[in-house]
């Protein structure tokens, strides 16, 4: 983002009603960073994480079915899409465990129920208006924060910690004569000079470079990881990120290799690999957890799409894993084991995974991670997963 466009964006809506992170957070005295990254809308894991060697894939698929010559092959029965494929480099690097048959631990078509549920971390779209990354800064100990790269906050930073955001979003042009004079004008306010100044610090952190759009579809995703870098990689910068993105909900034209959803995989693909190029040291104590709130169904519709399903695939990424595997109970998709006759049947719960995540990231006792997701205490964390 730059200069111009910064200032214009800080006060829309209000002069004094900006909210922009501080650029210097007090002293970290936990090493790890968690990167909870949300694509909204439920993007189709048959086609992300393909199983070509699964006997029943092509004929359930039919024309959605892939090449196998066109896919980055994990194991004999799983490979990632083609706009994936830069991920293979986590693959070869020991950083990347790919999820598969996973889901929130309610059934629900609704994105809105969905949404809420993983991020509220509960098994009900009801109880608690606490987002569990606001209840695992709860329960950390020391010095602690987080931040949010998205429009506003998301529900999953929400509750009694307070978190920050900062909202990549361009709007029109401020010269730099009238950002001078609106810095007169905030130093006569005692309580607004200080949000001033953080926000113009917060601007230098991140640079002068164009910035995309918050949705997937303005611009791709590398600009708003690439920012979500520069904030966390500093010795004082927060220790929970949450990003989002929207986009996923292909009821049409869905595509198969360099069609719709495998341009937008190959967006995330470019991302992740440039947030983990920016992050330099600091990539050695992070972690990125990459969900949605549910999966597609596994037979294609009539406008050449996917509707809203249940199972889906995710990832986690980082050296923190213990190795690169494909984890799923993997539970197959002859007809006699989809879930209603239509969707992968989900057989991990998203809970087990984001247990081991914040455990492995965060040093976190089991009971800790069970006090982040509450009701979640007979829901084993994969803690085998990481280091």
């Amino acid at each position: 983002m730059n200069r111009r466009s910064f200032m214009r964006q800080m006060c829309l809506g209000g002069i004094a009603t900006f909210a922009l992170p501080s650029v210097t957070f007090a002293e970290v005295r936990h090493r790890g960073r968690l990167v909870f990254v949300l694509l909204r809308g439920g993007f189709d894991g048959l086609a992300a994480v393909v199983p070509y060697g699964d006997p029943t894939y092509r004929q359930l698929r039919g024309g959605f079915a892939f090449e196998e010559s066109e896919l980055v092959h994990l194991t004999d029965v799983f490979g990632l899409a083609p706009g994936l494929a830069p991920l293979g480099e986590l693959w070869d690097a020991n950083e990347l465990v790919v999820l598969h048959a996973m889901a929130i631990p309610y059934r629900t078509r609704s994105h809105f129920d969905g949404q809420a549920i993983l991020e509220t971390g509960l098994d009900r779209p009801v109880g608690s208006s606490d987002g569990w990354l606001n209840r695992l800064l709860q329960v950390m100990s020391g010095t602690r924060s987080g931040i949010a790269i998205a429009a506003g906050l998301p529900r999953s930073l929400a509750g009694s910690f307070e978190a920050q955001t900062w909202s990549p979003t361009q709007l029109g042009v401020v010269d730099d004569a009238y950002l001078e004079r609106l810095a007169a004008l905030y130093r006569r306010d005692q309580a607004l000079h200080g949000r001033f100044e953080a926000a113009m610090q917060q601007k230098d952190l991140v640079g002068e470079e164009p910035m995309a759009g918050g949705g997937a579809r303005r611009g791709g995703m590398t600009p708003i990881m690439r920012a979500a870098a520069r904030i966390l990689r500093t010795e004082t910068g927060p220790n929970i990120a949450a990003v989002e993105f929207s986009g996923w909900d292909t009821h049409a034209v869905q595509g198969l290799a360099g069609g719709a959803l495998d341009r937008l995989l190959g967006q995330l693909a470019e991302g992740l690999m440039a947030f983990r190029a920016d992050m330099g040291a600091a990539w050695s104590t992070t972690t990125v957890v990459v969900m949605t709130e549910f999966g597609r169904t596994a037979r294609a519709n009539g406008t050449r799409g996917t509707d809203h399903g249940t199972a889906g695939a995710g990832f986690v990424i980082g050296p923190s894993v213990t190795r690169s595997r494909v984890f799923s109970d993997w539970p197959g998709l002859s007809d006699r084991n989809l879930f209603e006759n239509r969707d992968l049947r989900p057989t991990l719960d998203t809970r087990s995974i984001l247990k081991a995540a914040i455990a492995g990231t965060f040093d976190l006792t089991p009971a800790q991670a069970d006090r982040v997701f509450p009701g979640s205490a007979g829901v084993r964390g994969s803690y085998e997963l990481m280091g």
